[in-house]
């Protein structure tokens, strides 16, 4: 895999990385996200985990919910590799870990964050928004494309293309890369 590695002070944000978004097609990404996290330093780790109760705009406008319970957590081999990073966990029902509680942005100016690296589902939405957002906000991003998927077939690629236009993945950056294996 193709890694950014300017020197910067990074954080690794695992998003929606749950029961509820994993498919038999797009499991592939859990063995990869742990072999990062088991190889790869970071400065600081973030776990976001979505929800979108009865009622919620998700219900109103999609008529779609994803309740608190037993789809609501990030997968056990994710969140046992995260563990003893003590990552803060975020929780959320918006797309974008920055509009979670607690305020990740709170979090990474007080950690001295220069740098986000993002893996999880789905590549064209939630990672996609975090990613705007990240950019937004001043951080450069890079979304590890091998270790993102989306829950429809297809729509990981259309994520994909969107955030490549915009240099915010680890294949399309101009930044200095290292290549690790997963």
């Amino acid at each position: 895999m193709k890694f950014p590695d300017t020197g910067r002070k990074r954080a690794l944000i695992v998003i929606d990385v749950q029961p509820a978004f994993i498919k038999p097609h797009n499991r592939h990404i859990i063995p990869k996200i742990v072999s990062l996290i088991e190889k790869v330093p970071y400065d600081l780790y973030i776990e976001a985990v979505f929800y979108a109760e009865k009622g919620s705009l998700w219900d109103v406008q999609q008529q779609w919910i994803c309740p608190m319970g037993e789809d609501t957590h990030t997968v056990p081999e994710i969140a046992t590799a995260l563990k003893a990073h003590k990552p803060t966990k975020v929780l959320k029902e918006t797309r974008s870990a920055f509009k979670g509680r607690p305020a990740i942005q709170d979090v990474l100016q007080a950690q001295g964050i220069e740098e986000l690296h993002l893996v999880g589902t789905e590549t064209n939405d939630c990672v996609f928004a975090t990613a705007l957002d990240a950019f937004d906000l001043g951080y450069p991003v890079y979304v590890l494309e091998e270790c993102c998927e989306a829950a429809t077939k297809g729509r990981h690629q259309q994520g994909l293309t969107l955030l490549r236009y915009q240099g915010m993945t680890n294949n399309s950056c101009l930044a200095q890369t290292i290549n690790i294996e997963l």
